[in-house]
């Protein structure tokens, strides 16, 4: 099988884009067999649910090609969701393999030199491991871990395959009591940096992780003094990932079915407020766990709603005519809280993601903006 020049041609257009800058980085990229680390992946072929086709190297191109660009591959589906239908499956995904420019981006980021030690929180199929270890050389030290036991496993024997040894941990990545690391980084959703995350970076290290979710998130790239603070900004690029599991069969939850109903009054946001990505952090960050499904209300009206899972709706109808106006049942105060975010949103000239930082201590973490000193929100 003749991959390199496949990836030698994804390293290529990652620099192209300005995700890979180091020589040392687009060298791994190019060694490093991605397709060794995805046997087989699933194709979203569209429909409501989402129908997943399987695709393995007995597909030859239409497996190998995909792997080889810039794109994310699920490579596993939740078994407790999952149903045969007829052109594949239906399931909830729970990994998959990074899209290579954002994982690029992290590793630049996290700013790995040869002797450290580093801890990959989130294998899943092994691929970044690889890099990780391809770039440390034998002077450095590898743990690489993930909540489930089947995927920790598999990717020890395809690092095994390439010659590298990494300690692999099976794990609640984000509880384990870990040691401490010269660099972390974390490849599942995260709504808060944990303890057991914070404690794990030592003095003068450096952690990058995703922050937000459901509702947006961005990429958090924070440096430790030597008191136990992280510190630091969000990267421009942005990113987002799977949430974190708190076991190996957990899934994100899906909104319930509530009937928004109750109080009512003028919606003074935008219909598409949700589809920006840096206004969408900001608001997952004031609303943790609130997610947003999108549809239409029983008139066929373009509707937004916004749902605590088991607990109150917040439901923003956009009429063809007329202006906009919100319903909402149970006592969370959604839609005044989103209001609120869109006005400081507004005032402060709709800021990128970038000029927000946050800040980790032992006793709790705040978001930003511009300076520590400027506190947005208590996280």
């Amino acid at each position: 099988m003749n991959w390199k020049p496949l990836a030698r041609r994804l390293a290529a257009g990652l620099e192209e884009s300005g995700d890979l800058v180091s020589g040392q980085w687009s060298e791994a990229f190019e060694s490093t067999p991605r397709h060794a680390f995805v046997p087989a992946f699933y194709r979203n072929m569209g429909g409501a649910p989402s129908v997943w086709r399987e695709l393995g190297v007995g597909d030859g191109p239409d497996w190998l090609e995909p792997i080889y660009t810039n794109v994310s591959l699920v490579t596993r589906l939740d078994p407790r969701t999952v149903r045969q239908v007829e052109g594949g499956w239906t399931g909830v995904p729970t990994s998959s393999s990074t899209q290579p420019s954002l994982t690029a981006r992290m590793l630049e980021a996290l700013g790995v030199e040869p002797g450290h030690t580093v801890l990959d929180a989130g294998t899943g199929t092994g691929y970044q491991a690889a890099l990780l270890a391809h770039r440390l050389g034998t002077a450095g030290q590898l743990t690489t871990a993930d909540i489930d036991p089947e995927l920790t496993a598999s990717a020890k024997g395809r690092l095994e395959e390439l010659g590298y040894a990494p300690v692999v941990v099976a794990c609640d990545v984000t509880v384990h009591p870990w040691q401490q690391f010269d660099r972390v980084i974390v490849t599942c959703g995260l709504s808060r940096i944990t303890e057991s995350l914070r404690a794990a970076v030592a003095p003068g290290g450096r952690l990058i992780a995703n922050v937000g979710a459901p509702l947006g998130s961005g990429l958090v790239v924070l440096d430790a003094d030597g008191e136990g603070v992280l510190e630091g900004r969000f990267h421009p690029g942005g990113g987002s990932f799977m949430p974190a599991r708190t076991d190996r069969s957990s899934y994100p939850r899906t909104g319930g079915d509530a009937q928004a109903a109750g109080e009512e009054g003028p919606a003074g946001v935008p219909a598409d407020v949700f589809l920006d990505y840096h206004f969408a952090f900001l608001l997952a960050v004031h609303l943790p766990g609130v997610q947003v499904q999108y549809g239409t209300d029983d008139q066929g009206q373009a509707m937004r709603r916004l749902v605590v899972p088991g607990g109150s709706s917040s439901e923003t109808v956009y009429p063809e005519s007329g202006p906009a106006y919100y319903r909402e049942t149970g006592d969370h105060g959604l839609w005044p809280a989103v209001e609120r975010c869109w006005s400081w949103f507004v005032e402060h000239g709709q800021p990128s993601w970038d000029r927000f930082g946050l800040t980790v201590t032992p006793d709790g973490q705040r978001l930003w903006f511009e300076t520590p000193k400027q506190v947005v929100v208590q996280v």
